[in-house]
């Protein structure tokens, strides 16, 4: 099976020149967490941009400096397997495909774990796979607290625990972002003009203005804006189950579970791990 069989060729991009304003609006609109960059005379793909660029770094307007550039693509004539090796030796779950210098699809874990799944049935447990140290938060964290713990800790999405250390829920980047609003800040900087031996110009000054458009976090608490919905199976439960869950609700992690204690988390790119070793 080939990259080009399973690899989504209707393409959502953002081209440069741009600012982060086009970003924004991008990510809001099209609720992903990352998208690819194209020169906008040409086409040519020169990197993605993910959300967590743009919370990181509130300060920059540029698109073209929030752009990762050193990426790794396939071509639509490799294998799945090169895929997959890929993304599992990067720790990255999408890959542009690239033919000729220009970009053909994207093809993402999701895409490799359904393939695989329609072809194989393989019972090993969750337990052999899973994440056993995950990161969680209180309930009653602050929604900007909590989006720092998600930078901090690298993971997409974190479990909720409430007030007895039990699971109540779930948040995530893209819970953050559909809540947070677009805020405009102006700022004002002083630049003293003339020179020492101007007499007239000693106290000068010109006032420039900065404006700039960032994403704030409301002033609200997880609990008020996590999932509360949450997919759960045990440790007992077969890759393969968690693998078909994950496609049929949409979802790129589960949380394993004993009653409402939390025992781990098994990710997509666990179960790509599992099920084509």
């Amino acid at each position: 099976m080939k990259v080009g069989d399973v690899m989504t060729e209707d393409i959502q991009a953002i081209t440069v020149p741009g600012n982060r304003d086009d970003a924004i609006e991008s990510f809001k609109k099209l609720e992903v967490s990352a998208l690819p960059v194209l020169k906008k005379d040409t086409g040519e793909l020169i990197g993605l941009v993910r959300l967590r660029d743009l919370f990181e770094n509130p300060d920059e307007n540029q698109l073209a400096m929030l752009v990762n550039r050193d990426i790794i693509t396939v071509s639509p004539d490799q294998s799945l397997e090169d895929a997959a090796r890929l993304m599992l030796l990067n720790k990255i779950r999408r890959l542009p495909v690239v033919k000729n210098g220009e970009l053909n699809g994207i093809i993402t874990v999701r895409d490799i774990l359904a393939r695989v799944i329609l072809e194989k049935e393989v019972e090993t447990p969750v337990s052999e796979c899973m994440q056993r140290r995950v990161p969680s938060v209180w309930q009653n964290t602050p929604l900007n607290v909590a989006l720092e713990i998600l930078h901090l800790s690298g993971e997409r999405a974190l479990p909720v625990l409430d007030n007895n250390a039990e699971l109540s829920g779930m948040i995530g980047d893209e819970d953050i972002i559909e809540v947070s609003e677009v805020k405009e800040e102006e700022k004002m900087g002083l630049l003293r003009g003339g020179s020492e031996t101007d007499k007239w110009a000693w106290d000068s000054e010109d006032r420039i203005y900065i404006t700039k458009r960032s994403l704030k976090p409301p002033e609200k608490t997880v609990k008020e804006v996590m999932t509360k919905e949450l997919l759960t199976v045990t440790k007992r439960a077969p890759v393969n189950k968690c693998a078909r869950l994950m496609e049929e609700n949409n979802v790129n992690q589960i949380l394993v579970t004993a009653g409402k204690r939390l025992e781990g988390m098994v990710s997509d790119e666990d179960l790509l791990k599992a099920l084509t070793e």
